[in-house]
């Protein structure tokens, strides 16, 4: 009898490093040869020194240089078939096709409603207070925050003392700087370059709430509507924005999947980003190290007293990499500190400066809704104040959902809520509190754990429809923030 032959092609040689740098090097300098070429390089110093990248022919001609010396050394696994790998196996990732319809049509939904509105009623005061184009498209991430952005961006950070204004020293590094350097890259278009950066960001935290909720919920099914009721909230407005929402969603849930996985590099790097991109970012190593360090600790509590105490000491040890990946999250806001204290002599004078926007503690008690609710009732209300009337519904339902969303998916779930929400509603009071449950995903597991089936449609056409309304007064240079 003759063996039969085997069905499986057979595994591939590893390539070494250094094939696998050429490759990476290669490609990358084929890319900025495309993007010099269509959008006309660009001129930074580095390190003091000019750097002008103008020729993309050059830049191409040496990354076949590369490849070509490359496949002569070693011919097996061509860059072209790796890539191609690369492309089927980021295409084929757990959650890409389930979110993506979800994605494209609310991120797409609300930049057309935003552009039509435009068209419709015009801006608030009969003109936009800046704007970058002359047509209204390539305008429309021009609204609002997106310009202290982008004036870091283009300028730097500026700070001056006598000054008891709104200072740009008030917001994180991580979204202007990543605007710098894709704007550097696209010809000089640092908007575009976060416009694209926060929908790309956007698709990828929607891809760890999914993988997340199925966890957490243990349905698919469920698990897709707790993204849909995710993209149509309404403040999922500035998930489509020029602004940090996207970046602390795709952070937060990106960090709780990888520390759950034990995959603490990802994590921390996510942590670390996080610490960057949001002045509360840096609270997220709160219920990250909870995810590593609660299970073992109430295992270990429910032990006899006997042997409790060398329990809950064996617990911090195991949870002590989930800890340190948390930490990545400090070390953010601590970097940044210090280059405000170069800058103004004070570490926390980004904190200080957001009092010029009236983040003061105690403006929830003395400004907060329930003085007009007493005068007017919920008509009353709801009729002269409708913003602060959608966003003081917004932070009631995540209030709320703190006990079940602890009780059902676990303790570092309520108390990444908690931290989040809690501290800006004591400092700021109704502003901008909206969009910060717009980040709470926890809230959507339980939404979608909670709400019948045959409900689900109805709240997730009330949610769109208070989102388009919400567009349409973002894009036009109302208030809804």
């Amino acid at each position: 009898m003759h063996a039969r032959p085997s069905s499986s092609a057979p595994e591939p040689r590893p390539l070494p490093a250094w094939a696998r740098a050429a490759d990476a090097l290669a490609v990358a300098m084929a890319g900025l040869a495309l993007v010099v070429s269509g959008f006309g390089g660009f001129r930074l110093h580095v390190l003091g020194q000019r750097v002008s990248i103008t020729s993309g022919g050059r830049i191409l001609a040496a990354s076949l240089v590369i490849l070509l010396v490359r496949h002569v050394i070693r011919r097996d696994q061509p860059v072209y078939a790796r890539m191609w790998r690369q492309i089927r196996r980021a295409a084929s990732a757990d959650g890409l096709r389930e979110v993506v319809p979800l994605w494209a049509a609310s991120r797409v939904a609300v930049l057309l409603v935003g552009f039509l509105a435009v068209g419709t009623f015009g801006y608030r005061d009969g003109g936009a207070p800046f704007r970058l184009y002359k047509n209204e498209l390539l305008d429309l991430p021009a609204r609002h925050d997106a310009g202290w952005y982008l004036g870091i961006a283009v300028d730097g950070y500026k700070w001056d003392p006598a000054d008891p204004g709104q200072q740009n020293i008030a917001f994180m590094p991580a979204l202007p700087m990543l605007m710098r350097v894709g704007g550097r890259l696209i010809g000089g278009h640092p908007l575009w370059a976060g416009q694209l950066l926060v929908l790309a960001a956007c698709l990828w935290a929607f891809v760890y709430v999914y993988r997340l909720a199925r966890s957490a919920l243990g349905d698919g099914d469920r698990a897709v509507w707790a993204v849909a009721f995710a993209a149509a909230y309404p403040f999922a407005v500035f998930f489509s924005a020029v602004y940090t929402e996207a970046i602390f969603l795709l952070c937060a849930a990106g960090a709780f999947y990888h520390v759950d996985r034990r995959e603490y590099v990802r994590a921390a790097a996510f942590g670390l980003l996080c610490g960057f991109a949001r002045p509360n970012g840096f609270l997220l190593a709160v219920p990250i190290a909870l995810v590593a360090l609660w299970p073992p600790l109430a295992a270990a509590w429910r032990e006899p007293a006997g042997v409790r105490a060398g329990r809950i000491t064996a617990a911090v040890r195991t949870a002590l990499p989930g800890i340190a990946a948390a930490s990545a999250a400090l070390a953010g806001v601590l970097v940044f500190s210090a280059f405000v204290y170069a800058l103004t002599g004070r570490p926390l004078a980004w904190l200080e400066a957001h009092a010029a926007w009236g983040r003061t503690f105690g403006t929830w008690v003395s400004q907060g809704p329930f003085q007009e609710l007493g005068r007017g009732g919920l008509y009353g209300y709801a009729r002269s104040q409708p913003i602060d009337a959608v966003n003081f519904a917004a932070v009631l339902l995540a209030l709320v959902a703190i006990w079940p969303v602890t009780r059902r998916f676990g303790v570092p779930y309520g108390v990444f809520i908690a931290v989040n929400v809690i501290p800006p509603l004591t400092s700021g009071g109704l502003l901008s509190i909206g969009r910060v449950t717009a980040s709470m995903f926890p809230v959507f597991f339980w939404l979608a754990a909670m709400i019948p089936a045959r409900h689900r449609a109805g709240w997730l056409t009330a949610f769109a429809l208070l989102q388009g309304w919400g567009a349409a007064l973002f894009f036009t240079w109302r208030e809804f923030i």
